[in-house]
């Protein structure tokens, strides 16, 4: 018996420079409970100096994303934004921490090169004993009763 695999690397190069890899690889355990293939989402900066991205990259991660998803329907993509540091402007009025800077470009970025089939689920864990938590949900809109299960999951396991 052949076993599909939604498991699947994507190498990506910057006109920056920078070497990514993304990542798409299945949660088995969560996939059975809620019913939905969960695939978390990585984004992997390969070089070891901090990334400075232009626009024109980030939309690249987003392509990326959105042919997987076109390829795979039925699934629920999970984004955990990270922490590491990256270049923000020094002038910005709003001070955001790594985690939210990040978050809050690739839900704008989604949500403008998208249609109104797919969604995308922020999930924002407050943390008092550091700095807050931000993770995606993204899936088709007939999959929104399901992303509303895991939001739900998600927040009492990220606030643990």
């Amino acid at each position: 018996q052949i076993k599909f695999t939604l498991d699947k690397e994507v190498p990506f190069k910057t006109e920056e420079g920078y070497e990514y890899l993304v990542v798409f690889q299945e949660y088995s355990n969560y996939s059975s409970i809620f019913g939905i293939k969960i695939i978390d989402v990585s984004i992997i900066l390969l070089n070891d100096e901090i990334e400075q991205n232009t626009y024109k990259s980030l939309i690249e991660f987003v392509k990326i994303i959105n042919l997987y998803l076109e390829e795979n329907q039925d699934i629920i993509l999970y984004y955990y934004c990270d922490i590491s540091p990256i270049k923000i402007r020094a002038n910005r009025k709003q001070k955001l921490s790594y985690q939210e800077f990040r978050s809050k470009i690739f839900i704008s970025l989604f949500k403008k090169f998208n249609s109104n089939n797919y969604i995308i689920q922020e999930i924002v864990v407050e943390d008092e004993e550091s700095e807050n938590h931000y993770a995606s949900l993204i899936s088709l809109q007939s999959n929104s009763k399901k992303i509303e299960k895991i939001t739900l999951e998600l927040e009492t396991l990220l606030r643990k």
